[in-house]
């Protein structure tokens, strides 16, 4: 039975940004568990956004777990601002500099 207390979540990052971001973790650990760490951040409502189109160009696609809470508080964010949960969370992994 698996465990309903986490959800797996999938992440669209620019090959860009998926350098960027791992240049800028590298030698913190592992990347998945940077990613838990970035959406720990409790002010979602004030990351900046990102307008994006996931056609042409290379994308980076990486998946982790997270608690079913921060996940339906990700959630109830998203629909505040009026963006899809994706945005939300690319946003706020890519302006994580921890």
């Amino acid at each position: 039975m698996p465990d309903e207390s986490w959800k797996h979540i999938g992440v669209s990052l620019s090959e860009e940004e998926d350098a960027a971001l791992r240049q800028n973790l590298r030698g913190k650990g592992d990347l998945s568990k940077r990613f838990r760490e970035a959406l720990q951040n409790p002010n979602w409502c004030e990351v900046p956004l990102m307008r994006r189109r996931l056609t042409g160009g290379v994308w980076k696609r990486s998946a982790f777990a997270i608690d079913m809470v921060v996940y339906e508080n990700l959630k109830k964010c998203a629909r505040k601002r009026g963006v899809e949960l994706a945005v939300l969370i690319d946003a706020i992994i890519i302006s994580y500099d921890g």
